[in-house]
């Protein structure tokens, strides 16, 4: 029975916007200190400190009868706000640990009102194309990190929660990391494989959009235990590099893994000084501020993937959305045991002014095909990227923007086609915002969970979010 077609998924967004109109009426908030250029490490606004607080924490420890010797009496750590509320050294070298305790969260309605009933895939699987209309979380995150042992030894731990996924807690990025100099810092843990700049920018970043673009969904990797290393070696010269278990491994027990290594490496050039957080000129840069990258992953026998679930996990799939390791995706009654993955990606991006315009162009090869019986290739190939940009009507307040992107490949060929606007209700912060976005999704190659993006789909997506990070 075909499903009911009445529900306007713009009203729950314009309901969203209406709160959102009235809380940008209430006094302005307190200013937040610059934000970080790493994904994990958010700013925001440190909370009003009372006078006399701080001399409740000295009295607390003078009076502790049972702490004589304790770290708070001998004055070693003090308690403040500094990129999250922290636990901090007085004497770093002298007491080498820290404690920073982080959230991070979105709040999304997702509408979607299908054009087609179904799609079938390569597999010859007729898979029907739902409506959708809904709020939910998808992502939130509490984030430990500080220094521990040493003075350059750091940790983070990010615990994942949310509404979406069958999974609503879980680990999504930890690490130890040592940094032996600007240049140089070595990490060990699991991370983001850094094969796509926009998934390496993102999500709460400013991207204009609700989520990543649909290209990116389609080609990035996803989260992998490994080593890595990152720094800066030139000024305005930086680089990514990391081995990882595979492409897409999150959450795979070890007897689930091929003996072969993933590589992926980025690396990028902002040769006209800082180009700031995010594609939004939220910083509004008086002289223009460019950035050129590229990436490149190799994976070797890339054999089972991660469940669809798993955090951020994004499947590897052929050009017309079929998970590659479907049965009968490449072959009637046979399925794919392992291939090899290439994907090279180049991007720019450019500031000024309150405008803001990026690409990211992706080659794809999969290659050396097995599987439980012959297969009429050994290799298939997709290309697309994406364009978008925006611009502040209001100058670190408010932007309108716009965006496609495209995938396309032997299988079949997507598009997406959309825009909104973001508010940002710190001007000139991007850690409280408000996003209404809409676009046209034309059978869409992609689908992941977090961004609202679901393999087949064909119909118009509205998505209104709210960003808040501290």
């Amino acid at each position: 029975m075909r499903e009911r077609r009445g529900f306007r998924p713009v009203r729950g967004c314009l309901a969203l916007a209406a709160c959102l109109a009235v809380a940008t009426g209430a006094p302005s908030l307190a200013r937040a200190t610059e934000l970080p250029l790493t994904d994990v490490v958010v700013e925001a606004t440190p909370p009003p400190v009372p006078d006399g607080w701080e001399a409740e924490f000295d009295g607390a420890g003078a009076s502790c009868t049972s702490c004589t010797d304790s770290a708070w009496r001998s004055g070693r750590f003090h308690v403040d706000y500094d990129n999250g509320f922290a636990i901090l050294p007085n004497d770093p070298d002298a007491t080498p640990f820290s404690l920073r305790i982080r959230n991070q969260n979105m709040f999304r309605y997702d509408g979607f009102s299908r054009a087609e009933p179904s799609w079938t895939d390569s597999a010859g699987n007729t898979i029907p194309i739902n409506n959708s209309n809904y709020f939910g979380i998808p992502r939130g995150r509490l984030i430990f990190s500080g220094n521990a042992l040493l003075p350059r030894l750091s940790y983070l731990l990010n615990i994942d929660y949310n509404s979406v996924t069958s999974q609503p807690i879980g680990f999504r990025a930890f690490w130890l990391s040592y940094r032996f100099s600007k240049a140089l810092e070595l990490y060990v843990g699991q991370s983001k494989v850094p094969g796509s700049r926009e998934w390496i920018e993102s999500a709460f970043a400013p991207l204009q959009s609700a989520d990543r673009t649909m290209a990116t969904t389609f080609f990035r990797p996803s989260l992998s235990q490994g080593v890595w290393l990152m720094g800066e070696p030139v000024d305005g010269v930086f680089y990514h590099a990391m081995m990882s278990n595979g492409f897409n491994t999150l959450n795979l027990l070890p007897e689930e893994l091929n003996n072969r290594f993933a590589w992926s490496g980025s690396a990028w050039w902002e040769p006209w000084g800082e180009f700031g957080r995010g594609y939004s000129d939220l910083q509004y840069h008086e002289e223009a501020a460019v950035r050129l990258g590229a990436c490149y992953t190799f994976a070797l026998g890339s054999g089972s993937q991660a469940a669809s679930d798993a955090v951020e996990n994004s499947p590897v799939r052929l050009s017309d959305g079929t998970i590659i390791t479907t049965p009968g995706a490449l072959a009637p009654g046979v399925t794919l045991q392992s291939y090899d993955i290439s994907l090279a990606a180049i991007d720019w991006a450019w500031k000024y002014r309150g405008f803001g315009l990026s690409s990211e162009i992706y080659f794809q090869d999969l290659l050396n095909f097995v599987g439980t019986g012959p297969l009429p290739i050994t290799s298939t190939s997709a290309f697309g990227g994406f364009v978008k940009g925006g611009y502040f009507v209001v100058p670190r307040e408010t932007e309108l923007y716009a965006r496609t992107s495209y995938v396309t490949g032997a299988y079949g060929s997507g598009y997406e086609l959309g825009g909104g606007f973001n508010q940002f209700l710190l001007p000139g912060k991007d850690n409280l915002f408000f996003t209404c976005d809409a676009a046209w999704l034309q059978s869409s190659p992609a689908g992941q969970n977090r961004t609202g993006f679901v393999a087949g789909q064909t119909g118009l997506l509205v998505r209104g979010q709210i960003v808040a990070a501290f």
